[in-house]
């Protein structure tokens, strides 16, 4: 059985309270969330882009405020979608149809559903709706952008994001947050993301967002920082990927760094240590 789901988040929750009591603090302030509700939420195949020439996801809207910031994100899967699908590389159709199996799934999964699984009540964020116009506080506007492994072993999150003060469409933050779950090892991964309607599919995409979203939340407002780069070596689904990047902080069995690009990731590291009691799945819970 892979040891993946976190229906009920108690495993991120607790890595994302430790790194921030050990990194900066996020401001004292609400926070809200604004998505593309009605569209559905945008899968690719991942692309091995080194062969490709290119670079994968994550786009960096350059919209000067909110509205515009909206605006594009309103397009965002439409684009992303297909209704530009001669314009893509053969290469990234081709990507794309690892997501074959789970075609049924996706079609039915839109970001409205993607909320209501990763905003469980304690994270005190609520989903805005599309005429909402908060008073006072911070708006999280958000673009995610999911991608499978061609082996199937792990999801891929390229979230774009832009932070708002309430009465603002001047973003005071603006980054991309990827998030990199832990590979699988079921014998079955097509039955397994299958199962119960896609139960798993849905629960383990819900859990990298949240966990997107709680980065923003602690490091969006934190004063910059800088610390030595290093090479970290880490797996995207069975193969092994590396990143040269600043690290944040590591908990958990996983950290937190910050690419050449600007780009927060969180990576899964390779198991060396015995896991820490705090980061113990309680039983009938799964991990990143």
């Amino acid at each position: 059985m892979i040891r993946r789901s976190l229906v009920a988040l108690a495993v991120l929750l607790a890595c994302q309270q430790a790194a921030q009591a050990e990194g900066p603090a996020a401001e004292a302030a609400e926070w809200s969330l604004r998505l593309p509700v009605q569209q559905k939420v945008v899968f690719r195949g991942q692309v091995n882009y080194d062969k490709a020439g290119t670079g994968q996801g994550g786009m960096v809207y350059p919209a000067p405020g909110l509205v515009g910031f909206l605006a594009a994100i309103a397009t965002h899967a439409v684009i992303v979608n297909g209704v530009r699908e001669g314009q893509r590389s053969e290469i990234e159709i081709a990507a794309d149809k690892v997501l074959l199996p789970y075609k049924d799934i996706l079609d039915a999964f839109n970001y409205g559903d993607l909320a209501d699984l990763a905003l469980l009540p304690e994270a005190r964020l609520p989903l805005l709706g599309p005429d909402a116009k908060p008073q006072s506080g911070l708006i999280i506007s958000s673009a995610p952008v999911f991608y499978m492994t061609q082996d199937q072993a792990a999801l891929i999150l390229d979230n774009t994001v832009s932070v708002f003060k309430a009465g603002s469409d001047k973003p005071v933050y603006t980054n991309t947050v990827r998030v990199v779950s832990r590979a699988g090892d079921a014998e079955n991964l097509v039955a397994h993301w299958q199962q119960d309607s896609g139960k798993q599919l849905r629960d383990e995409s819900a859990a990298l967002f949240r966990q997107s979203v709680d980065i923003v939340r602690a490091y969006a407002l934190a004063p910059a920082t800088a610390a030595a780069q290093r090479t970290f070596r880490y797996a995207e689904g069975k193969v092994e990927a590396m990143e040269r990047a600043e690290p944040i902080s590591e908990q958990c069995g996983r950290a937190l760094v910050k690419n050449l690009r600007g780009w927060l990731l969180s990576i899964p590291l390779k198991r060396t240590r015995p896991t820490a009691p705090e980061c113990e799945a309680p039983a009938g819970s799964q991990t990143l």
